[in-house]
């Protein structure tokens, strides 16, 4: 599962919001032949985010020259709500030059399509709650939406999840943390990293 411009494989992740995915990057963060992209994205830091750790933080303006320089592999908004998100192609290249190493990048089904339309390979895992019940309880319980935007992120978890199947994506279910992080670290070949 080499990419043709190194020895780096890809790895994207997608799924909705609520299914774990930050919580699964951070424990394969944890392995040593992985790196995580950084995206860029205009939308204001959450508690705890660390700028240049869990996203580069920038003004809208900052977002459009950089993509008027051609500088992002792909660019989203992805919830229509004005906050732009964007991959860097320098970061990607640089990844897939550096043997055994696997890159994530974390970004919507779309994302991961237009990754793959500017001639990039790479295992695509969406990440699906066990349930829409589930994934109701995990947003309430993070406690950052309003009930209008819970039900959007709910209707959105539906129509990803349709994409993805019809992308063929690998679809992994979140019931258990360490067991979906143990399915994608052998899916990519890379052995369980002792905690």
């Amino acid at each position: 599962m080499t990419n043709a411009l190194g020895n780096g494989q890809l790895l994207i992740i997608s799924g909705p919001s609520g299914s774990g995915k930050t919580s699964i990057i951070e424990r394969l963060r944890e392995h040593p032949q992985v790196r995580v992209s950084v995206n860029v994205t205009t939308r204001a830091p959450r508690d705890k985010e660390v700028n240049g750790r869990d996203y580069t933080f920038v003004t809208r303006e900052e977002f459009m020259e950089m993509q008027q320089q051609n500088l992002f592999v792909e660019t989203n908004d992805v919830f229509t709500n004005g906050n732009l998100y964007g991959s860097l192609r320098s970061e990607l290249d640089s990844a897939l030059d550096e043997p055994g190493i696997c890159y994530i990048m974390e970004v919507d089904v779309i994302g991961a399509r237009n990754i793959r339309s500017a001639g990039y390979e790479g295992l695509h895992v969406f990440i699906a709650p066990p349930s829409p019940e589930v994934l109701e309880a995990r947003l309430r319980r993070r406690g950052t939406d309003n009930e209008e935007a819970i039900a959007k992120r709910l209707g959105r978890a539906a129509e990803e999840r349709e994409l993805a199947e019809e992308d063929r994506a690998d679809i992994v279910v979140n019931d258990e943390l360490d067991a979906a992080v143990e399915l994608i670290l052998d899916r990519v070949g890379l052995a369980a990293h002792p905690s």
